[in-house]
């Protein structure tokens, strides 16, 4: 067996697991790291998604522990927008996953369909997404690797899953596989910290979730370049286009929480993801059920006043 080299007509409707409960569906993916696919759990009469690891990745003793850790200490987590680990499992020589499956649409998906957000919209998907966040930073876990893609919408009932916890820092681990000076993650979605190879923290994260924010409300990403290195260059050493330039629906609070959110000087950041969890939820309630763009108009300038005293 090959894992997650092998084909399709090959690996569909093989069954995998210690009883072989697990039946395989079809592939619903592939990158460097590996493969994805959709299985069936007969035991436990769910859908699930099984990740495997590539040979490739599976041959290099640092990919390989971050799987067996994303496996075995991420699977602890527990929160509603976090995609649930089931358990790690292998087959021959080849480590897989047995994750939720969660049937949806990416951010990355809604944003190239839908364009730019509404307010409403993109300030409850990023709170969503800050408190599953705070849950793993609760847990001593920074994900490193949020960005539009690794963010869905599930279909059934809209509900907002993070995904894929592959390149998580465990700040409770005694060994570190990330070497000082080496870059892990994507850029236009890192913080400075990160793309410098130092040491990072919570406030990685904070920084991710303000860019993805910003590209919510605005349709673009806050640092752009023809090259990752022109893209990275400008997390490092330019500032966005004020995100009010780009969205007249966005109001001074929103902009100002952004700014506080990608400050490039961790110690400028907001210092942790409940406060963002906060602030976000003050902001929902200030707004009030939905409303009509007239009465929209008129919370942004209440608003504006509230956060000038």
């Amino acid at each position: 067996m090959r894992g997650s080299d092998m084909t399709d007509e090959d690996f569909m409707g093989r069954r995998l697991g210690p009883a072989h409960e697990l039946v395989v569906m079809r592939r619903l993916g592939k990158g460097g790291g590996g493969a994805v696919w959709l299985g069936w759990d007969e035991k436990n009469q769910r859908s699930v998604a099984l990740k495997f690891l590539s040979a490739e990745y599976a041959a290099d003793s640092r990919h390989r522990e971050r799987f067996i850790r994303e496996g075995r200490r991420f699977g602890a987590l527990r929160h509603p927008n976090i995609v649930r680990v089931y358990g790690l499992s292998q087959e021959g020589t080849h480590l897989y996953l047995v994750c939720e499956f969660v049937n949806g649409r990416t951010l990355h998906q809604l944003l190239k369909n839908e364009g730019q957000l509404k307010v409403r919209r993109a300030l409850e998907i990023t709170l969503a997404v800050a408190q599953g966040l705070a849950e793993a930073h609760a847990h001593g876990f920074v994900h490193r690797d949020l960005k539009p893609e690794n963010v869905m919408v599930r279909s059934e009932d809209g509900r907002i899953k993070i995904l894929d916890f592959g390149i998580a820092k465990d700040l409770n681990a005694t060994d570190d596989l990330t070497q000082l000076g080496h870059y892990l993650g994507t850029p236009a979605y890192s913080a400075p910290e990160q793309v410098r190879g130092r040491i990072v923290d919570a406030r990685a994260d904070i920084f991710s979730l303000g860019v993805m924010l910003y590209e919510l409300l605005s349709g673009r990403t806050a640092f752009e370049g023809r090259e990752s290195s022109d893209v990275l260059n400008a997390t490092l050493n330019e500032q966005p286009i004020p995100l009010i330039k780009l969205n007249r629906d966005v109001n001074t609070p929103v902009a100002a929480l952004i700014e506080r959110m990608i400050e490039k000087e961790p110690r400028k950041r907001i210092a942790d993801m409940k406060t963002v969890v906060c602030e976000l939820e003050s902001m929902l309630a200030a707004m009030g059920p939905e409303m009509s763009p007239a009465e929209e108009t008129r919370v942004r300038t209440d608003l504006r006043g509230f956060f000038r005293e």
